[in-house]
């Protein structure tokens, strides 16, 4: 009987209530792995955690426990990556494992030529689904944002939380002044560094963190 290590993951976002948590996707590879004549020896979970995220503890920790002539299970192969360079490490490191890597959904066996190449094809459209599900998140905040939703812990720069709803947020004039002065100045072809030089001599009080830094000055520049 051959022995199967299990491994989720799962990425809460808007959607999560269409989506498998890692309790429904250890289900689908424990009965897969009961249909299939295998043993499961462990179960580790990554809740919480991005597929383009390679310094994934608990991801090596499951490929180390898989022995020879094992499976590194999962319910589909997006779950361990949604990056096709990173795939490619897990793959490999599976293999100097004498191990293979299973998928209860979507999987394609073999290390046929065809086997391989489509794999990287499911690896690469993963990866450009990661970067648009990142994309349509970055827009829906960015409206939500625009009509005055509260979508963190701090506002964006320009605005401040309504005193009346802290769940919303009301324009922060003083910050919306220095945001114009900013915008002049690189309009006026003055460089981010050097914006962020007269910044921390002249508007330092009106820096979140304690100082202005160019990647704070690049950012309000470009924001719509």
């Amino acid at each position: 009987m051959r022995q199967a290590i299990i491994y989720t993951r799962f990425s809460p976002r808007a959607n999560a209530d269409r989506c498998e948590s890692c309790e429904v996707q250890r289900d689908y590879c424990e009965k897969y792995a009961a249909a299939h004549g295998m043993e499961v020896a462990a179960c580790f979970d990554d809740p919480d955690v991005s597929g383009a995220d390679e310094f994934r503890e608990r991801l090596w920790q499951a490929i180390e426990a898989v022995p020879k002539g094992g499976v590194l299970l999962v319910y589909k192969r997006d779950r361990l990556a949604r990056n096709v360079y990173l795939s490619e490490q897990i793959n490999r490191a599976v293999m100097k494992r004498g191990a293979s890597i299973e998928a209860v959904t979507g999987d394609v066996q073999g290390d046929s030529d065809e086997a391989v190449m489509i794999r990287q094809i499911l690896s690469v459209i993963a990866e450009y689904e990661r970067k648009m599900i990142a994309a349509r998140t970055r827009h829906a905040m960015r409206f939500h944002q625009s009509q005055g939703r509260r979508m963190g812990a701090e506002c964006p720069y320009g605005w401040q939380p309504d005193p009346a709803d802290g769940k919303r947020m009301v324009p922060c004039q003083r910050e919306r002044d220095v945001i114009d002065e900013i915008r002049a100045r690189r309009a006026d072809g003055m460089p981010y560094h050097a914006i962020m030089t007269w910044l921390n001599a002249e508007r330092r009080d009106l820096a979140r963190h304690g100082a202005w830094n160019a990647k704070t000055v690049r950012k309000l520049c470009l924001a719509n």
